[in-house]
């Protein structure tokens, strides 16, 4: 009772959702058992079916050919869908789900048919019908044991009859069996809820700090490396005739604040200047804390340079307002310039330094917004005309 109670507190454990869906994904990793297993079901069903007739044991048979064809068909069919990169949570439990009730379904009539079959054949064929039943719980623990309500489930349908079946049966022998296969099968479930503690722990662990070397620990906003790995993919996978800005955010008066109020009260004002831009900074852009006082925005996928401009004065806008930072109303201003070309292979460095020379232009003519002068994207729509 103990063990079940563990095994169920588990399974209704809350996970990170990138862990839950690799956990999804891990239902997908190996297909092969499934298949050898109905290929086993088929055989050995058909060899004992030719040696002992039962109607019975022929409806349960039968159904388990088709839920094992449903399953494979599921398995196969999902599979790609499953792999997809960027899959989200709402479609991981759809397919975990119907990869679930598949197994399940298989795992019952599987559970229906060697039960019948170990209590009504002969002696004799009990032993493929074991072995049957031992393989079907190894590869349980070989490809589902990583999400519990389905591996736990299933093997306890599909094995349990047999086992009630063999104990109530005369002669030590079979009573010999289910005792050693209870106590196999309970072994096989403390195993598989031992390794998915310890496989989501890693994961969970593994993306926890892969979250952390690509976030700035202070806002944690996205860092250098998320910066360029978007960029990239942005330049290499875009419309020919889409624009990308790149826009470098300064934030004034920082120092001061700084030797006013400590560094911690520097720290708070970062944190929100990081808020704001969170709020104003929305849809497919991407906000960037490269450092101290610096952040850079990406736009993509725009019509015309115009959107750049309403951007960038939006987020000045929204900036150059009091916060409340230790127990006191502080005005900052900011100060931006941006950079505009034509997505497609657009290049990273270049949009970065153009539009740092704009801050700096911007900054000296006491312009809160400015534009980078003789953008690559004007080049590229002339030769376009």
């Amino acid at each position: 009772m103990r063990n079940r109670g563990r095994a169920a507190g588990v399974m209704k454990e809350r996970l990170p959702e990138g862990t839950y869906i690799e956990l999804v994904q891990s239902l997908f990793g190996l297909t092969l058992p499934a298949v050898i297993m109905t290929l086993c079901f088929v055989g050995t069903g058909a060899y004992i079916l030719s040696r002992h007739e039962d109607d019975l044991l022929l409806l349960f048979y039968g159904i388990g050919i088709i839920a094992s064809v449903v399953r494979l068909a599921v398995l196969f069919g999902l599979r790609a869908k499953a792999r997809t990169p960027g899959l989200g949570g709402h479609v991981a439990r759809s397919i975990e789900r119907r990869f679930g009730y598949s197994y399940i379904a298989f795992a019952a009539a599987f559970g229906l048919f060697s039960a019948r079959a170990y209590g009504a054949v002969e002696t004799d064929l009990h032993i493929p019908l074991v072995a049957m039943v031992f393989g079907y719980g190894a590869g349980v623990a070989a490809t589902v044991s990583l999400r519990l309500w389905v591996s736990v489930t299933a093997i306890l349908i599909a094995i349990v009859p047999m086992i009630l079946v063999s104990l109530f049966m005369p002669g030590g022998a079979h009573w010999g069996t289910g005792v050693l296969t209870g106590l196999f099968l309970g072994g096989g479930v403390l195993s598989m809820v031992q390794r998915y503690r310890e496989t989501s722990s890693q994961i969970s662990m593994r993306r926890l700090m892969e979250t952390l070397a690509r976030q700035d620990s202070l806002t944690g906003l996205p860092n250098r490396l998320v910066l360029r790995e978007r960029f990239d993919a942005l330049a290499a996978g875009s419309d020919e005739s889409a624009l990308i800005a790149v826009h470098c955010v300064d934030i004034n008066r920082l120092e001061p604040v700084n030797e006013m109020y400590g560094h911690m009260a520097g720290d708070a004002l970062l944190k929100a200047v990081a808020q704001r831009l969170r709020r104003v900074v929305r849809g497919d852009n991407l906000v960037i804390h490269l450092n101290g006082d610096d952040f850079v925005v990406i736009q993509p996928n725009m019509t015309e340079p115009r959107e750049a401009e309403l951007l960038a004065h939006q987020i000045v806008a929204n900036l150059d307002k009091s916060y409340a930072v230790a127990g006191e109303d502080i005005i900052i201003t900011a100060n931006i310039g941006y950079a505009v070309d034509m997505q497609s292979g657009a290049e990273l460095e270049r949009l970065l330094v153009a539009a740092e020379r704009a801050l700096l232009s911007g900054k000296r003519g006491a312009s809160g917004v400015a534009a980078s002068e003789g953008d690559p994207w004007r080049g590229h729509a002339h030769a376009a005309a």
